[in-house]
C-alpha cells in the first residue's frame, strides 16, 4: 500500500500556480474543441457512406427485381465439430466466429480453423458468400469470404447463384431497411436470434444485369475507401490531441511550462 501523505508534491509560489492554471485551462479548453470537431468529422465521414448506401437502395432503379435471398443462392447455417475431438480441429480450413468479421465486411481467417477430419462434419462455406451473424448482441454483422470457410451455428451464409453479385448483396445488407427486418424477423426475446428459413424468406433488390450490380459496387468501394481514409485522419488527430494534453501536463508539472 502507498501512502499518499508520504509523496513529496513540488508546490511553485501561488502566482506561479496561476500562471500554470491558465495556460492549460487556455490550452485544454482549445483542446476540447479540436477534439469534438474532430470526432463530428469523423462522424460525419461514416454517415456520408451510409447516407449514400440507403439511398442508392431505397430509389433503386429501372428494372430492379425483388427476390428472396433463397431464390439468389444456396444459404445454409454453420455449425460447430465437436470440440472434445481435438481432432476435428487444425489449418485445413478456416473456422470463422463472429468475433472474425471485421467492420470493412472482411473476415480473419487465421484464429481458428479444422482439420479436414473437422471439415467432413461442418458445412462448408465457398469464396464468393455473403455471410450474417444471425443470433445474439452482434445480430446483422454483415461479412463476405474470398476464400472457402466454415462458420459456427451462429452465422447465417448465402453463395449467390450465377449472375449475382455477392458483394452487391453484402452492401444491401447493411441498409437501414434490411438490418431493421431481420431484427423484426428475430424476435423479442432476450437473446435475438433469425432461424435460417425466415433470414432464407428476406428479400433483396437486384438490378438483372451483373455487370449492374458490379459498377454500383465498384461506386461503393470507392466511396468507402475514401470515408476510410478520412476516418484514419481524423482518428489519428484525435489521439494526437491527447498526447498533447499529456504533454502540457508533463511540463506544466516538471516546472517547463
Amino acid at each position: 500500500m502507498i501512502l499518499v501523505r508520504n509523496i513529496e508534491v513540488p508546490i511553485p509560489p501561488l502566482p506561479e500556480q496561476r500562471r500554470i492554471v491558465g495556460i492549460l485551462d487556455a490550452a485544454f479548453e482549445g483542446i476540447a474543441t479540436a477534439k469534438a470537431n474532430a470526432e463530428k468529422n469523423l462522424q460525419n465521414a461514416r454517415d456520408l457512406f451510409d447516407s449514400y448506401l440507403n439511398t442508392v437502395f431505397t430509389q433503386k432503379g429501372e428494372g430492379w427485381v425483388e427476390k428472396r435471398l433463397e431464390q439468389i443462392g444456396t444459404t445454409q447455417t454453420g455449425s460447430t465439430p465437436k470440440t472434445s475431438d481435438r481432432a476435428n480441429y487444425g489449418d485445413f480450413i478456416p473456422f470463422v466466429k463472429p468475433a472474425d468479421f471485421n467492420t470493412d465486411g472482411s473476415l480473419d481467417y487465421e484464429n481458428d480453423g479444422l482439420s479436414d477430419k473437422g471439415l467432413a462434419e461442418a458445412r462448408k462455406i465457398t469464396a464468393g458468400s455473403v455471410l450474417m451473424v444471425c443470433i445474439g448482441a452482434t445480430i446483422g454483422k454483415c461479412g463476405y469470404c474470398d476464400r472457402d470457410i466454415t462458420t459456427n451455428q451462429q452465422t447465417n451464409a448465402l453463395t449467390p447463384f450465377d449472375g449475382v453479385s455477392h458483394k452487391f448483396v453484402y452492401y444491401q445488407m447493411l441498409t437501414e431497411s434490411f438490418q431493421r427486418r431481420v431484427l423484426l424477423s428475430s424476435g423479442q426475446a432476450t437473446l435475438p436470434i433469425i432461424n435460417k428459413s425466415k433470414w432464407s424468406a428476406l428479400t433483396v433488390a437486384l438490378p438483372p444485369k451483373l455487370e449492374d450490380q458490379k459498377r454500383i459496387v465498384a461506386k461503393f468501394e470507392a466511396l468507402r475507401a475514401e470515408t476510410q481514409h478520412l476516418e484514419l485522419i481524423y482518428r489519428q488527430k484525435i489521439a494526437t490531441l491527447e498526447e498533447l494534453k499529456k504533454s502540457l501536463l508533463h511540463q506544466a508539472f516538471n516546472g517547463e511550462l
